[in-house]
């Protein structure tokens, strides 16, 4: 996946509470954040969110807007149940350009991770208050300590007449942004954070009602929550190990497999994966609701749209035609992503 250059991440310090006896990043405060994702992320999608509210298309949709009747299928447990329940999982988002990144003068090393600056975009934005009676992705409520890499948000919807409690876990993988640390003195947080994160991805396809990835595509061989594995030319090793060994996409094909819930929607916000991961998924679940990128794509382009799928799936707008208007709202979104199984 593409990065903009001229944006970036706020370096932030988790732990767990409970591991103490792990060691706690420093914040580094003589130095920038690098890229400033805090700032332009975070504007950025409140402002794609604002012309999702105020497209004339789906403002004429419905006034109402009434539950599409195409969505029962997907939202039929969250009914039986009183729960939607989402699962957001950020992969391990890496810079990985087989040189120390720099940015505004400082050395930010080599492979620094992005991940833990979005995780608390995304927070911010799904908190920050409601601008408009029909805005969905606003005003959740958040439970559990965001510094263990880990938050549920929560929010009362209406889905056919029925008030519903959408639940959102969201996860990121990186300890830090470091890659260094991250593989040393972070090891055991940084094992803790990928198996946490796994967890929220893999072991809910197929079962919570929408799973959503987002992070790089590893050619093939993700979705990933790890730190990257570098060939020696400290490129990612996309010959020598992803490709070959395919370790993402087996594991989501195992549990497609067995999934108890054939009606979910997963989306793979990540670079190329309509390539990378359809012919597969489609072969496990032929009616696989799915959201996938067409070709590669920065960090913006997946924040933005992996918003418009949920805010239109809390509308209860999941048609074919209808969920387009709120995926696409720019020539360069409608180009790169595409819709499957949604009748």
């Amino acid at each position: 996946m593409k990065l903009n250059i001229f944006v970036g991440l706020i370096f932030m310090t988790i732990v767990s509470q409970a591991q103490e006896t792990i060691p706690v990043p420093e914040p580094i405060k003589t130095r920038r954040e690098i890229y400033a994702y805090d700032y332009w992320v975070f504007k950025s999608s409140t402002e794609h969110l604002a012309a999702i509210d105020e497209n004339p298309i789906i403002l004429n949709m419905s006034q109402t807007y009434e539950t599409d009747k195409q969505c029962l299928p997907i939202f039929k447990n969250a009914i039986k149940n009183g729960v939607l329940d989402i699962r957001y999982a950020l992969g391990y988002f890496d810079d990985s350009q087989a040189i120390d990144v720099l940015y505004d003068g400082f050395n930010y090393g080599l492979s620094p991770s992005l991940d833990i600056g979005v995780y608390n975009v995304l927070r911010r934005v799904l908190t920050a208050n409601c601008k408009s009676n029909s805005m969905q992705l606003c005003e959740f409520k958040e439970s559990g300590d965001p510094i263990t890499g880990k938050v549920v948000l929560s929010k009362k919807i209406n889905i056919f007449g029925r008030k519903i409690l959408a639940q959102m876990t969201l996860t990121h993988a990186s300890a830090s942004e470091s890659f260094v640390d991250n593989k040393g003195k972070y090891a055991d947080l940084q094992k803790k954070l990928t198996l946490q994160s796994e967890e929220n991805f893999f072991d809910h396809i197929g079962k919570s009602d929408i799973v959503i990835y987002n992070g790089h595509s590893r050619n093939g061989g993700g979705p990933d929550f790890n730190p990257p594995r570098l060939n020696g030319e400290l490129r990612v090793n996309y010959d020598g190990y992803y490709r070959v060994k395919r370790v993402g996409i087996n594991r989501m094909l195992k549990q497609i497999s067995t999934s108890t819930n054939k009606d979910s929607v997963l989306g793979l916000f990540s670079c190329s994966s309509e390539d990378h991961f359809y012919n597969d998924l489609i072969k496990a679940n032929s009616q696989q609701r799915l959201v996938l990128s067409s070709e590669t794509i920065d960090y913006f382009d997946t924040i933005h749209t992996s918003l418009g799928l949920l805010e239109g799936l809390l509308r209860g707008q999941c048609g074919q035609n209808n969920l387009s208007q709120f995926l696409k709202q720019n020539e360069k979104i409608e180009r790169a992503f595409n819709a499957f199984k949604f009748k």
